[in-house]
């Protein structure tokens, strides 16, 4: 799959294909296979219509309805936050683009200086105010999440919002003024009061809800110290081995792509003897 995004469509393609939203994106459409990226279009309903840019020679849209419009029988409705987790990482691309823009469109109609309605620019993504000249963009807000270990243990924390028996890694949000080596210092301090060192860069991963980039990293502790969640978003937080690894997130998200990087270094530490 290829995904070249544009601010204009392409006028030599082979036709359009859409994402569907509803409810303020809390949902979208796929096919019976999974399949976002559709090409009927339901024609009942009143919809912001967004374009995204060209997609294996196709032009991608999308559309964000009000309320969850009757769809083809191929197709159903499903949780945004759900749904983008089943995605490999090429298609959430085109799909985070299209919920990213929905939303900065729909929250962005008047002017956040003044309160006068914007005007779109005719050649990028920004709205403008005719009233003071104040311009907004697109936001991302960014956010660390971090991958602890200790020799051959890893630190996973269930966080209060989390489904019963879930863990994870260390994450939040990169306050105004921080480098990102200080949220992680910081994050990882205020809920489980351990120090880290030996930071390094993992990956990232756009996560459109509403506008976060993930900013993987991997940091090691001196001492296999015993964690001490805050209690509040933090309820529990322990060191695993591979053999003990709780459920954790799947590979659709950085959480997962990092503890299961984790394991596969695991055994390839293991195969060495």
């Amino acid at each position: 799959m290829e995904f070249m995004p544009r601010f204009e469509p392409d006028k030599k393609t082979k036709g359009q294909r859409w994402l569907l939203f509803a409810s303020n994106e809390q949902y979208m459409a796929v096919d019976s296979t999974g399949n976002p990226f559709l090409g009927d279009v339901p024609t009942d309903g009143n919809a912001l219509e967004v374009y995204l840019g060209s997609l294996d020679g196709f032009n991608l849209s999308s559309l964000s309805f009000d309320d969850q419009i009757p769809l083809p029988d191929h197709c159903v409705w499903v949780s945004f936050r759900d749904g983008y987790r089943t995605l490999e990482p090429l298609v959430q691309y085109p799909v985070s683009r299209g919920k990213l823009l929905q939303e900065w469109r729909r929250t962005h109609r008047f002017c956040g200086s003044c309160g006068s309605r914007t005007v779109l620019s005719e050649k990028e993504h920004v709205q403008k105010c005719p009233s003071c000249g104040d311009s907004w963009y697109p936001r991302t807000a960014p956010a660390i999440i971090v991958r602890i270990t200790s020799g051959k243990k890893v630190l996973l924390a269930h966080n209060a919002h989390f489904p019963e028996g879930l863990f994870s890694n260390i994450a939040g949000f990169v306050d105004p003024g921080e480098t990102l080596e200080q949220a992680i210092d910081r994050e990882v301090f205020e809920e489980v009061g351990l120090k880290v060192q030996n930071i390094r860069y993992f990956g990232s991963q756009s996560w459109p809800m509403p506008h976060s980039l993930m900013l993987g990293f991997t940091a090691e502790t001196l001492n296999e110290d015993t964690p001490i969640p805050d209690g509040e978003e933090i309820t529990e937080a322990r060191w695993f081995t591979p053999e003990t690894l709780p459920d954790i997130p799947g590979p659709g998200s950085i959480a997962g792509r990092m503890l299961l990087d984790y394991l596969s270094e695991a055994k390839s530490s293991s195969d060495r003897g």
